[in-house]
């Protein structure tokens, strides 16, 4: 009567010690593969993948502790002591890499910063152009919203010429320049720093300034001054809409590490992603006195329609190409 439970006790224990070797075999592939690739190894993981196996390799040096303590057989302490040190060569290898980005000049850490975080960076857009295209929309098809969604001064607006809103004296322009500024990165700033509500704050606001942003865009084309509208927006429009979808993203990296903060405490998840998220909220502000110094000075300005999308295009290839492109051969350093 009592054989059996203790066959069963002696099958869980083999049990037991099968899974952690095929598990010690599993890491140690993985730092084979790692140690293989160089140093474009670990720096292909994105932030929760770089978690895992620094938890694994963890795990590994509290199995070799055991080990020890326990007096397991020098075989598997050496095997295992093995497999901790080729690891911690390769990891500590990957932290050595992100301490050296505090070496690498801003200009290149912004877009480093932005590409690991495209997945923040791609919400924060849907919910600033989803409400914006529905708005629009649904201003278009029932013209009566605009009087509930578009504010005040916009419901009787008259546009200042057919290729631009507003007529804004040469000799008022740098202080128009310097409130819309001061407008933007208000904006931004709320961005970024409501993302400490795990996000709520910063979705409200994407979300509100599209619909106002659709709005006013489907209202104005209704009344028949598209034109007007388009003009004056396109020459300044894509860097400032850029700015405040990165502004966004940078609120939703704060968010995810409060929401999904993994292995850690919310406070450590925090301060791993706050040098990242406060990266690309500082090329934001750089983005933005460009913004508003064009649509200070350009976009008032007499020039022609044509030239106006010439902005646009030369404006948004310069930043697409720079976020793309600049700083790829540092890229795993900021993948922290």
């Amino acid at each position: 009567a009592d054989a059996t439970p203790q066959a069963s006790s002696g099958a869980t224990a083999d049990d037991a010690a099968d899974a952690k070797r095929r598990q010690w075999q599993t890491f140690n592939g993985k730092m084979t593969d790692f140690a293989k690739a160089g140093r474009r190894g670990l720096r292909r993981l994105g932030p929760d993948d770089l978690s895992e196996v620094m938890e694994e390799y963890r795990r590994l040096a509290c199995d070799l502790a055991r080990a020890r303590s326990m007096g397991q057989s020098s075989a598997v302490v050496r095997h295992l002591n093995n497999i901790a040190v080729r690891a911690h060569n390769v990891l500590y290898g990957h932290i050595r890499s992100t301490e050296r980005m505090s070496g690498i000049p801003w200009v290149k850490r912004f877009p480093i910063a932005v590409r690991a975080h495209l997945a923040a960076v791609g919400v924060s857009a849907a919910l600033l152009f989803g409400p914006a295209v529905i708005s629009y929309v649904a201003v278009q098809l029932h013209p009566a919203l605009g009087y509930d969604l578009v504010a005040g001064g916009f419901l009787d607006f008259e546009p200042a010429r057919p290729e631009s809103l507003h007529e804004i004296p040469s000799l008022a322009r740098p202080f128009v320049a310097s409130s819309i500024l001061t407008n933007n990165i208000q904006v931004t700033l709320l961005a970024f720093g409501l993302g400490l509500t795990a996000g709520v704050g910063t979705s409200l606001l994407l979300i509100f300034n599209g619909v106002h942003l659709g709005a006013v865009a489907g209202w104005m084309t209704a009344k028949g001054n598209s034109g007007a509208l388009w003009g004056w927006i396109m020459p300044h429009g894509g860097t400032e809409l850029l700015a405040i979808t990165l502004s966004g993203g940078a609120g939703f990296v704060l968010a995810r590490a409060i929401i999904a903060p993994g292995e850690f405490r919310r406070a450590t998840a925090l301060r791993q992603v706050a040098m990242n998220a406060l990266i690309i909220e500082l090329g934001v502000m750089v983005m933005l006195i460009f913004a508003g110094l064009i649509e200070g000075f350009v976009s008032p300005s007499r020039i022609g329609f044509t030239a106006r999308i010439a902005v646009l295009v030369v404006t948004l290839t310069f930043w697409v190409g720079y976020l793309s492109l600049v700083g790829l051969r540092s890229r795993g350093v900021s993948e922290e």
